[in-house]
């Protein structure tokens, strides 16, 4: 089995160590690489639990991965670990912008098993073992200053790099990001639809009054008394009639 292109470091240290005879030597301990050049040049297993002796491979020494096994080749270098805590690194490295602000921490690479070479940096905000933590990528270009723990990089926030897996946090700070846009975009056009449309309608005729069944509540039938028409005088016959000062007989 061919290996990948590309290899996350953290990968190469969950897995264990098998050699092209079967034999057992362990889960991946420790990254071994060369900082000033960006290079993985291999990695150290524990061949127990107990005891300071550790087994460093090259990483030409892999052959292929199978699920959480990592096939390798040859026999390894035996050191101790004293030795390996003095080899230099930057996994675990705390990372800072260029105003001194600490941003995250160094947890993983991506790496081309056949050179070695790191095309990026995986850094967290937060301790990486947490599940649903986000990643952003470090380029090594981006590094400004590497010192043993400490990584200068020429940023001022985490989102001044590319995000390489969204966690739990990030994705619902998206999320509500997007919600809002959304809620102000279609009231923006609702409003411009409630504009053209008052636009387009006109003023109302004025050129006629309403109907009786169009009445006002305050045009009440009552209203129309106030001024009522005017009282036609009586017939001749009947003011006659009741005149008081011309009696019949008279």
């Amino acid at each position: 089995m061919a290996l990948p292109r590309e290899l996350l470091v953290s990968t190469l240290l969950r897995a264990r160590v098998q050699d092209d005879q079967g034999a057992d030597h362990g889960v991946g301990h420790q990254v071994w690489m060369h900082p000033p050049t960006h290079r993985v040049l291999g990695w150290a297993s524990r061949p127990t639990s107990f005891g300071p002796t550790r087994s460093v491979w090259r990483l030409n020494q892999l052959r292929h991965l199978q699920g959480d096994v990592a096939v390798v080749s040859e026999t390894p270098a035996r050191t101790q670990q004293s030795t390996l805590d003095l080899l230099p690194t930057i996994m675990g490295a705390h990372l800072y912008g260029h105003d001194g602000l600490a941003l995250g921490r160094v947890v993983d690479a991506v790496v081309s098993p056949g050179t070695g070479a790191v095309g990026h940096y995986l850094v967290a905000r937060t301790d990486p073992r947490l599940p649903g933590a986000s990643r952003w990528r470090l380029q090594p270009n981006a590094i400004l200053d590497q010192q043993p723990g400490r990584v200068v990089a020429a940023a001022g926030a985490l989102d001044d790099l590319p995000l390489a897996r969204a966690g739990l946090r990030t994705q619902a700070l998206q999320a509500g990001q997007q919600w809002r846009e959304r809620f102000q975009e279609t009231t923006f056009q609702a409003g411009r639809q409630l504009e053209d449309w008052l636009h387009n309608r006109g003023p109302l005729p004025r050129d006629s009054d309403p109907p009786d069944g169009d009445r006002r509540p305050e045009q009440e039938v009552w209203d129309a008394w106030e001024h009522p028409p005017h009282r036609q005088p009586p017939h001749r016959q009947d003011r006659e009639i009741h005149d008081p000062d011309q009696e019949p007989w008279l």
